[in-house]
């Protein structure tokens, strides 16, 4: 028996050491993982640059499910009033002239030939909402030559003949602002391309000089329109006549100060001061007038191209322009040369690309890589090239 309760005594001694040694493994664990948990606030997500990223991701994702989920609004009707569905397939988009990838909505946004603007699912698969442009008599709009979006619910196109357009999302549904013509452009400027300088907060395009080699960029920005204010003239000739008009009489005086008393008091009477109050809020709150303006003409300086790439520099056509890491791109499909820009520097250079983008009408950038659109008939995610 001796034996048998030293025995029990041992067994129940390990097993307590194995029970204290899986509670101290547990709780170091555990120590770890929270100390871990700590360090890494305190050493990574406490960076205001990384906080900012991780608020960004989660923005975009917000964005991005708003528009994925948001319900099909209403298709802005044409002149025949029929309606197109949305929730076909692509064969509705056809003749495209631009394209833009956003990757804060993660969607494709389109306009074609006949003046229609889409916004197409991240794969390709779904037409998420259609606008139909006005785009009869004066309305008429010449080809589209650029596009950008500068906010997730704010758009800019550009016509070859310099009319701006503002498309911008309201209520789950894109519809288009007053059209204004830019200002400063001359006839000789053959204008291509739309890109966004977000520290100067200006549109900026790309411009070939009629009949000549030169190349540059346009700058343009939108400025208030000053209210005209009402001239003084009534009111100056009005006092001129007070001061040049002798009063007969003593008694005419007082009659007429009298007069002026009671016609100001009928007239605050007639205007409640709740009302002049309404009136003066809706004039503090009435957007200001605007009107998009050319500021700046930058020439680009061709000096550091290679002999090869100056011929073909002289025989310039862009068809496109995308922006990338601080530098412009465009392309001539004819000549397969891909250029770029350095606004800093004010130069361009050149390089030879594909032949697979000969032709193309356009270009756009998606996850920080240069597509060419090869084939405008169709929207087609195989109809889009990679350039670099």
């Amino acid at each position: 028996m001796d034996g048998f309760d030293t025995l029990k005594g041992d067994t129940e001694v390990e097993g307590n050491d194995m029970s204290m040694k899986r509670s101290y493994v547990l709780y170091t664990t555990l120590c770890a993982v929270v100390v871990g948990v700590i360090l890494c606030y305190v050493f990574v997500f406490s960076d205001e640059e990384i906080q900012r990223q991780v608020a960004s991701t989660f923005e975009k994702i917000d964005i991005q499910t708003s528009h994925q989920t948001a319900s099909l609004p209403p298709v802005e009707a044409a002149q025949d009033d029929e309606d197109i569905d949305t929730t076909d397939a692509l064969e509705q988009i056809s003749q495209i002239d631009e394209v833009y990838y956003s990757d804060t909505i993660g969607a494709y946004l389109v306009l074609t030939e006949q003046a229609k603007f889409f916004e197409v699912s991240g794969n390709g698969t779904r037409v998420n909402s259609v606008l139909q442009l006005e785009n009869t008599g004066k309305q008429r709009l010449d080809d589209f030559i650029g596009m950008r979006m500068v906010e997730e619910d704010l758009v800019y196109a550009v016509t070859a003949n310099g009319t701006l357009m503002t498309i911008e999302r309201e209520e789950g549904r894109w519809v288009e602002r007053p059209r204004k013509q830019i200002k400063g452009l001359v006839s000789q400027d053959r204008i291509f391309g739309l890109g966004y300088d977000r520290e100067t907060k200006r549109l900026f395009m790309m411009n070939r000089l009629a009949d000549t080699p030169d190349l540059e960029l346009l700058y343009i920005e939108e400025r208030e329109i000053e209210p005209e204010t009402p001239a003084d003239d009534k009111s100056s000739e009005a006092s001129t006549d007070a001061d040049t008009t002798t009063p007969n009489t003593e008694e005419s005086s007082d009659d007429t100060t009298t007069e002026n008393v009671s016609s100001e008091s009928a007239a605050s009477k007639d205007v409640p001061d709740s009302e002049s109050d309404v009136q003066q809020a809706e004039e503090e709150n009435q957007e200001p007038v605007t009107e998009w303006m050319l500021d700046s003409r930058q020439a680009l300086s061709a000096d550091g191209m290679s002999a090869s790439i100056q011929q073909k520099f002289e025989r310039f056509e862009g068809v496109g322009l995308v922006e990338r890491q601080g530098r412009i791109y465009v392309l001539d499909s004819e000549e397969l040369v891909l250029y770029t820009v350095n606004p800093e520097e004010e130069t361009i250079n050149g390089q030879m690309v594909t032949p697979r983008v000969y032709d193309s009408t356009g270009m756009f950038l998606q996850d920080n890589e240069i597509f060419a659109i090869v084939h405008p008939e169709v929207f087609d995610l195989d109809a889009f090239v990679s350039v670099d």
